[in-house]
C-alpha cells in the first residue's frame, strides 16, 4: 500500500507540474478570449490533472508494458520525507496566518477578506483617512465579491495545495499566480456589476497599493500587480456566448487534463513483486489475502 502511494505520489507531482505549465501557457489567451473569470477557471486543469494520478492507468489497467520496479524501501523513506516537509509547511503557514491576524488586531492589515470558513472584511485604522466615500464603497463591494465568490474557500483549497505540493516548485509558482487570477476574476466581476465605476475603482487600487498586509488565506485589497489590474479595467465583458464558450473550454481542458495523465502514466509495480513469495487469493467473498506461494 506505501508502495503504491508513494508511486501515486510522484505521478502526480510531476502531472501537477505540467498541468501547471499548460495553464502558464494559455492563461494570456484564456484572458483575452474568455475575460479573467474564466481565465481563472483554467486552475482547474491542475487539480484534474494530479487526481488522475491517483486513478488505476491505462497501461495498468489493460495490463500493458513491463511492470516498474518497487522503491522498495526507499517508499517509506520518501513517505515520511514528504510528510516531514508537510508538517513543516503547515507550521509556516499557521505562523503566517497568527502574523497577519496580529496585525488586523492592530489595525495595520487590509482592506482584505480574513477567514475561510466564516469570512469577514477588515480594514485599516486609517480607512476612512486614506479612502474617499466613493472608494471605500468600491472597496468595501470587491471584498464582498471575494466572500460572494467563495474565494476564502478557494485560498483554503490554495493553500493546501501548496503544503502537499511543498517539494514542487511549480505548485509554489501556481499559487502565486492563482491568485493573482482570482483578483483579476473578483475585478471583473465587480465592474460588470457596476460599469460605471471604473475610474474610482482604479483610483482606490493605486491608494491601496503595496501599503498592505495579507497571509495565504486572505483576500486582500491591492497586494497583486496593479499595471495588470488597472489596464484591465478598460476591457469590454465578453459576450454571453463567449462566457458560455469559455466555460465549456476550461470544463474540456480539465477533462482532457485527466484523460491524459490516465492515458500516459507508465505502469507501477506488478503486485508479486511488491511481496516476494507471496501471491493475492481472492475468497468467496471478494476479499484479498496474501498467502504464502508454493
Amino acid at each position: 500500500m506505501i508502495e503504491l502511494f508513494a508511486l501515486a505520489l510522484i505521478r502526480a507531482q510531476i502531472a501537477a507540474a505540467a498541468a501547471v505549465l499548460l495553464v502558464i501557457i494559455l492563461r494570456p489567451s484564456a484572458r483575452r478570449l474568455f475575460g479573467p473569470r474564466r481565465a481563472y477557471g483554467l486552475w482547474a486543469v491542475v487539480p484534474a490533472a494530479a487526481a488522475a494520478a491517483f486513478l488505476p492507468s491505462l497501461a495498468e489497467t489493460m495490463d500493458l508494458g513491463s511492470p516498474a520496479r518497487p522503491l522498495g524501501v526507499w517508499a517509506g523513506k520518501l513517505i515520511l520525507l514528504w510528510l516531514a516537509g508537510c508538517a513543516v509547511a503547515t507550521a509556516i503557514l499557521v505562523l503566517r496566518e497568527r502574523l497577519f491576524r496580529k496585525k488586523v488586531d492592530q489595525g495595520l492589515a487590509g482592506p482584505a477578506v480574513m477567514g475561510a470558513l466564516w469570512p469577514r472584511i477588515v480594514l485599516p485604522s486609517d480607512f476612512a483617512q486614506r479612502f474617499e466615500p466613493r472608494e471605500r464603497e468600491m472597496i468595501t463591494l470587491h471584498e464582498r465579491t471575494h466572500i460572494n465568490r467563495g474565494d476564502p474557500i478557494a485560498n483554503l483549497v490554495i493553500a493546501g495545495a501548496g503544503v502537499v505540493g511543498w517539494c514542487n516548485p511549480m505548485i509554489a509558482l501556481a499559487s502565486r499566480l492563482v491568485r493573482i487570477d482570482q483578483e483579476l476574476a473578483c475585478d471583473a466581476t465587480v465592474v460588470a456589476l457596476r460599469s460605471d465605476i471604473r475610474a474610482d475603482y482604479a483610483k482606490a487600487l493605486m491608494k491601496a497599493q503595496m501599503s498592505v498586509s495579507t497571509s495565504p488565506l486572505a483576500c486582500g485589497w491591492a497586494t497583486h500587480p496593479l499595471i495588470l489590474r488597472v489596464s484591465l479595467l478598460n476591457r469590454r465583458e465578453p459576450s454571453l456566448h463567449r462566457d458560455i464558450a469559455g466555460f465549456l473550454t476550461m470544463t474540456f481542458l480539465a477533462i482532457m487534463a485527466m484523460v491524459v495523465v490516465w492515458s500516459v502514466s507508465p505502469r507501477g509495480p506488478d503486485f508479486r513483486d511488491l511481496r516476494p513469495g507471496l501471491a493475492a487469493q481472492m475468497d468467496a467473498n471478494g476479499v484479498i489475502t496474501w498467502v504464502q506461494g508454493e
